[in-house]
């Protein structure tokens, strides 16, 4: 069974959104991962919670999907996470109960972990990201996007 991992938020700017995080919420920073991806910068920022993780999402493209969300909906929950064993096998077994995936294969993405998005028109509108933490050492599959 999935595991709760992490909240998606999606912002405009996360340094702005440090005093609610912290002062008001109480949460505590984790930490901050950017990521260059052919002059995409995304800045993702973790914060610890009692029941798991939240995560600022803030990507400097205003064509990325996140910035489309804020411009249409306003900033806010963007998604869900779910921490699985093994991403692929999660992958054929919601696939086999009418589950579309977004992402295949899936991409090696933020914290060390395998991620993909299920398509939330199969998931009762609910955008829904797995994501399986790689091992200590383990290398990155063959068969995931990089």
């Amino acid at each position: 069974m999935p595991e709760f991992d992490h909240i998606g938020y999606a912002v405009a700017n996360a340094d702005e959104k440090k005093k609610l995080m912290e002062d008001i919420f109480g949460f505590k920073f984790a930490e901050r991962k950017e990521y260059d991806r052919s002059g995409v910068v995304s800045r993702l920022d973790f914060y610890e919670t009692p029941g798991g993780l939240m995560e600022l999402v803030e990507v400097n493209d205003p064509e990325a999907p996140i910035n489309k969300f804020i411009e249409s909906r306003g900033e806010g929950v963007h998604h869900i996470c779910l921490r699985v064993d093994d991403i692929r096998a999660t992958m054929a077994e919601w696939e086999a109960k009418g589950v579309k995936f977004m992402m295949t294969p899936p991409k090696y993405g933020s914290r060390n972990g395998l991620i993909t998005f299920a398509d939330p028109s199969t998931t009762g509108g609910l955008l829904t990201e797995l994501i399986q933490y790689l091992k200590e050492g383990e290398e990155i599959p063959d068969w995931a996007q990089k």
